[in-house]
């Protein structure tokens, strides 16, 4: 059985909801989903965050006191499937739509099923609709009634209108092209922008669900800023709310303008119109930020470090016994379709990460989670070594899932649960975090969740260049860090981008790759003994396993 579970708030007999919560009741309101029930727990205490009123008549829905203990790892809503949980605004969305009856609507989902697939760290895309348009609508509806006549019009809502402005980027655009225009002799020589394909929905001529998110968000932004004052200034989201209300029966949601609109002025701001598709600024201009005077100059910073630049290489545990003869071949990646070779280094990656996890966990029951775990390699052999250990696979691809829940029933282990959720959105509590090549700015959120919960890390980095400040993290992360790059923060951007340039052992660069991944990695390891740690920083055995090999075991000072 499938159900999803909010929160409501209730003080005398209204009911009120948060905006991401209001958002998945508006989808499922227009979805329908068959077999997915609704569950909800009233809470009397409101949050900081400000709360939407909910007509509680528009839905059948379950008022309970008792809840699946799986329900606490995650933010909610959550969506849970026997015990697999889901969790995250567009991942629990794009899972009430795969319940809907309506084939048109599971079409939402967009070509081979991407849309809004990719987290908000690494997509400008999911960020904008799950992260940016959510703190506008908050915004909203925290502020108090101006004193003056002048209301201010969310910048966010000037970015979507510069994006529907601009051309259409989606990866079948030359066929859609060719059928729209009957015309199968189009070549892909010419530009995107003279094809003719506009953004009549968010992602390009079609519906998504990224068009159902967003448009609860402009209606509830409506509410209080009357559209009808400033339709020369968004014309394109004037059109676009208007397809969704004509074309697919999206209704107007709950509630009036809460402002005299009549003698209200509203102020539409000056932002720069780039493409909400396009990548990270540091990201766009690698080639500009890795020039080898830079690198250089980088290098006399650090130089500066307290006890210096150092890889112990060998990290606690790698004397303990290994046996993969012990383990079963499910487990085993030389098990499975992996060439040879491949599975042969996935197997001595896996084994320095289950000998420092054996080194740290000896007989005490801990829960382990496994972050970044995608098909569960790690988080599974774990849970065979250590019976006595509860292991939690988190990752947010759900097709990595799919094969992680597959091996899972073939290996019959009790000890392992499956949640689907971006980083930011498990809460659960753990003893030691564990993330085998989690990429760029996800081997931070890992650490930072482990702090958190003081708990002890194993971590083996990757995608160095991925990193960059996010709305979770800013860099460097140590405060002796922060102090050396103080005014010249690209600098270590630059190191950043030049640490995955570690891929031929005859360039060159990859010595020097591998010390700006050793400079990195102790920024890492000072600021987590900063807070309380003994870190040390090693290497993955043999190092040829990878080129990506620097290892961070952490354990926390009790």
């Amino acid at each position: 059985m499938a159900c999803l579970y909010i929160n409501i708030w209730h003080e005398v007999g209204k009911f009120f909801v948060n905006t991401r919560t209001f958002v998945i009741l508006f989808l499922y309101r227009i979805v329908q989903p068959r077999d997915l029930q609704l569950k909800a727990r009233l809470v009397n205490i409101k949050p900081v965050e400000p709360l939407i009123e909910l007509c509680l008549s528009d839905y059948v829905l379950d008022i309970l006191n008792d809840f699946p203990g799986v329900t606490n790892l995650c933010t909610w809503p959550v969506l849970v499937l026997d015990s697999y949980v889901i969790s995250g605004m567009c991942s629990v969305a794009r899972q009430v739509v795969k319940f809907a009856d309506n084939e048109n609507v599971r079409l939402w989902l967009g070509f081979r099923e991407s849309c809004l697939v990719a987290c908000a760290e690494s997509s400008v895309w999911t960020k904008f609709c799950e992260i940016d348009m959510m703190k506008s609508v908050e915004d909203i509806l925290a502020s108090p009634r101006p004193d003056s006549n002048l209301v201010y019009l969310p910048e966010n809502v000037v970015k979507y209108e510069c994006h529907l402005a601009k051309p259409v980027r989606i990866h079948n655009i030359y066929k859609i092209a060719r059928n729209e225009q009957n015309n199968q002799s189009l070549q892909s020589s010419v530009p995107k922008e003279h094809l003719k394909i506009y953004h009549n929905f968010s992602e390009g001529p079609y519906i998504t669900l990224a068009d159902a998110i967003l448009y609860p968000c402009f209606e509830l932004i409506a509410r209080s800023i009357d559209f009808s004052k400033i339709n020369s200034k968004i014309p394109h989201i004037i059109g676009w709310l208007d397809r969704l209300r004509l074309e697919h029966n999206f209704p107007k949601v709950n509630g009036e303008c809460n402002l005299a609109t009549d003698k209200i002025q509203i102020i539409v701001p000056s932002v720069t119109c780039g493409s909400l598709y396009k990548a990270d600024f540091i990201r766009d201009n690698a080639e500009k930020h890795t020039k080898q005077y830079k690198i250089d100059d980088a290098f006399k910073l650090v130089e500066k470090i307290k006890n210096g630049i150092r890889n112990d290489v060998l990290s606690p545990g790698h004397s303990i016994k290994f046996n993969w003869n012990d383990i079963p071949l499910a487990a085993n990646p030389k098990g499975g379709s992996l060439p040879q070779s491949r599975a042969d280094r996935k197997c001595e990656q896996l084994e320095s990460m289950a000998k420092a996890a054996m080194h740290i966990v000896s007989e005490k029951n801990y829960r382990i989670v496994d972050f970044c775990s995608g098909s569960g390699h790690l988080g599974i052999l774990l849970a065979v070594l250590l019976p006595h250990c509860h292991i939690v696979l988190v990752e947010n691809k759900e097709r990595s899932l799919v094969r992680a829940r597959e091996t899972l029933s073939d290996l019959k282990l009790p000890n392992v649960t499956v949640v689907q959720s971006n980083l930011d959105y498990f809460v659960g509590t753990f003893d030691l975090g564990v993330a085998l090549h989690a990429c760029g700015v996800a081997t931070d959120l890992v650490l930072q969740m482990c702090i958190r919960n003081k708990a002890d890390f194993l971590c083996c980095p990757c995608c160095y260049g991925g990193i960059k400040q996010c709305h979770e993290l800013t860099y460097p992360r140590s405060a002796a860090y922060q102090e050396l790059f103080s005014g010249r923060e690209y600098s270590y951007f630059d190191l950043a981008h030049a640490a995955d340039q570690t891929h031929d052992k005859d360039n060159a660069k990859t010595e020097q790759g591998y010390r700006c991944m050793d400079i990195i990695d102790t920024d890492r390891k000072l600021h987590a003994e900063s807070c309380g740690y003994e870190v040390s920083l090693g290497k993955l055995q043999p190092p040829s396993c990878t080129n990506k090999n620097n290892l961070l075991v952490g354990t926390f000072r009790k």
